[in-house]
């Protein structure tokens, strides 16, 4: 849809390709967690992180993180990281895998998860953690109107990737990567009609 991605799409899919780069990052899971509600405006919830001395620190981001010992596999780490930040338990089964994405900065290497929620979630944020929660309307990451894009340099090579503007807040890097794929990219959107 957007020619300025090509590019990216390539890159990312050149880098899964990279055992060393794979097997040498560090394994994290994130949900786009959605409620679908009986309006017909379906939302999705993003998480603002508090500041903190990391690379990530106050960004707009997905519920999740790094893979424990304990964690079987990255669904594992999926359903335990949302509840340790939101409180909400979700079911396994629901969870619905996207594109892993190289985070080249924090060297993550992140599979992204979706879940279509039916009933509003209530929760319970991990202030440790989360700043603070936004629940954004779908329509918004539908509207490539919105839509702008900023470069990056990952391996030597300058790429474009997604970037979002909600409410004076940037939504950027891998959130707006995994975000994109789900709604905008042929190849990967889910439909939701």
């Amino acid at each position: 849809m957007h020619k300025e991605l090509d590019q990216l799409w390539a890159l990312n899919d050149k880098v899964s390709e990279d055992l060393t780069i794979k097997n040498n990052a560090i394994k994290a899971a994130v949900v786009v967690v959605i409620y679908k509600n009986n309006d017909g405006e379906s939302v999705l919830y993003l998480i603002e992180r508090n500041t903190y001395d990391g690379h990530h620190s106050g960004q707009m981001a997905l519920p999740g993180g790094k893979m424990d010992h304990g964690d079987a596999n990255l669904k594992e780490t999926a359903i335990r990281e949302v509840y340790e930040e939101l409180g909400i338990h979700l079911d396994l089964n629901q969870l619905f895998p996207l594109i892993p994405q190289w985070i080249h900065v924090s060297n993550h290497w992140v599979q992204p998860f979706y879940i279509i929620l039916y009933e509003k979630p209530i929760f319970t944020l991990n202030k440790r953690e989360i700043n603070c929660i936004f629940e954004i309307p779908i329509s918004l990451f539908k509207d490539s109107h919105i839509l702008t894009f900023h470069e990056l340099n990952i391996l030597g090579q300058k790429v474009f990737s997604p970037k979002y503007l909600n409410d004076g807040k940037e939504i950027w890097g891998a959130t707006a990567i995994i975000i994109y794929q789900l709604f905008l990219r042929k190849k990967t959107k889910i439909n939701f009609d």
